[in-house]
């Protein structure tokens, strides 16, 4: 912003010294041009007058009569009225000016003198224009800099302190004096980190009296199933308990997994291998059996040793809001794939539906869209969009959604 603010002056300094100099440069050039031709015409009308008086005395006319007058590289050109012409000294070389004598009676008197004649104090008028005006550009960039210092350090701590607004570290104290229009920012950023601040507060103790609502009912879930396990009298009815007791750990994980992404604990994504976790949660989620149940397939296309960056917990939750997501409102067979491309590792999930055809990715991850809660898909991105990577909807004829994660190195 310095550098801005400082080139910006200096153009503008520029601009005024070439707008201000140049003329004043060419209307002094102008005037000594002038005041030579004056010199040189006064030097001619005294010749003149000089050669007068000598013919009306009869006498001869020779370089003695003006020598006084005339510096070694001019001349003077007396023309009779017969035509007949006489040079007095010695013509310049070069470039030539020319001065006629305004009163020379019969005889025509031109004072011939070299070009540079009218330019003598030339050069010093457009050094002294280039010396103020590159003195106005230093006191310009001076001032520049004071003022480039001035305005960009309490804007710069400025900017610092946005980037750390709503952060614990935030500091409200004020950045500058005597700028009103930054001490209004500062205070209402400072009133915008408070509100920020608060907001966060009230929504971490919602998230913790959640938790702690939902582990109590849980708890006194799990100890009812245990019972139910012990006093079972059948293999069949161990079973059962046993997946809701899995089902109620698995409750209890995701939870806890959530109130952890709500905390910010987990800003470093973990390292899983995507395609065994896949392959094993579908099995451990009974997914098989629940899309069996509603009269249709399951496939899952998983290779193992597919590393990438991601909470194991954070993959899991966001497969299951795709498969609940195809069992719900998908129809035909359900396919899941993984695989790696371009240092990505993704999870498809896709089913014969086309319902989603023509849909905007907006408003399909968009809370409170669809026939359900209208948050499962926009929990889920937010998931992948924390770990580093990203849910979108590939296809929508048919259905195809797909989570990618940051590969890692197998």
């Amino acid at each position: 912003m310095r550098r801005r603010l400082l080139l910006s002056t200096c153009l503008i300094a520029l601009a005024t010294v070439l707008v201000l100099g140049v003329p004043l440069g060419l209307v002094g050039t102008a005037l000594l041009r002038q005041r030579a031709d004056m010199r040189l015409e006064r030097r001619a009308d005294e010749a003149a007058l000089r050669i007068a008086r000598a013919q009306s005395r009869g006498t001869p006319l020779t370089f003695a009569l003006v020598d006084d007058l005339l510096p070694a590289d001019e001349a003077l050109r007396v023309t009779r009225s017969d035509g007949r012409r006489i040079t007095l000294g010695r013509l310049p070389r070069g470039a030539r000016t020319e001065v006629a004598s305004g009163d020379g009676g019969p005889l025509s008197v031109t004072l011939v003198a070299p070009a540079a004649a009218r330019e003598d104090d030339v050069g010093i008028v457009w050094l002294a224009v280039a010396g103020s005006g590159l003195a106005a550009l230093v006191a310009a960039i001076a001032l520049a800099s004071i003022q480039a210092r001035r305005l960009a350090a309490p804007l710069e701590q400025l900017a610092g302190r946005v980037e750390r607004l709503g952060n614990p570290d935030y500091d409200d104290r004020p950045v500058a004096r005597q700028l009103a229009e930054i001490d209004q920012v500062q205070q209402a950023l400072n009133d915008a980190d408070r509100r920020i601040a608060g907001s966060i507060r009230r929504e971490r103790e919602f998230t913790a009296n959640v938790s702690h609502q939902l582990r109590t009912p849980l708890t006194g879930l799990r100890l009812r199933l245990e019972e139910l396990h012990r006093l079972a009298d059948s293999s069949d009815a161990t079973d059962e308990a046993d997946a809701a007791l899995q089902q109620v750990d698995r409750l209890v994980t995701t939870i806890e997994h959530l109130e952890a992404v709500a905390r910010h604990r987990d800003d470093e994504p973990g390292l899983v291998d995507l395609g065994a976790l896949v392959a094993d949660h579908v099995v451990a989620g009974h997914w098989g059996t629940r899309f069996a149940d509603a009269g249709r397939r399951l496939e899952v296309e998983a290779d193992a040793g597919l590393p990438a960056h991601v909470e194991p917990e954070s993959a899991r939750q966001i497969l299951d809001v795709l498969l609940d997501n195809a069992l719900r409102h998908g129809v035909g067979d359900t396919t899941v794939r993984t695989g790696r491309a371009a240092g990505w590792v993704r999870i498809a999930v896709g089913d014969a539906g086309c319902s989603l055809a023509g849909t905007g990715t907006t408003a399909i991850f968009a809370r409170g869209v669809g026939h359900g809660s209208g948050i499962g898909l926009a929990v889920a991105r937010e998931l992948a969009r924390r770990a580093g990577g990203d849910l979108q909807l590939v296809r929508g004829a048919p259905t195809t959604f797909e989570a990618v994660f940051r590969a890692a190195a197998p």
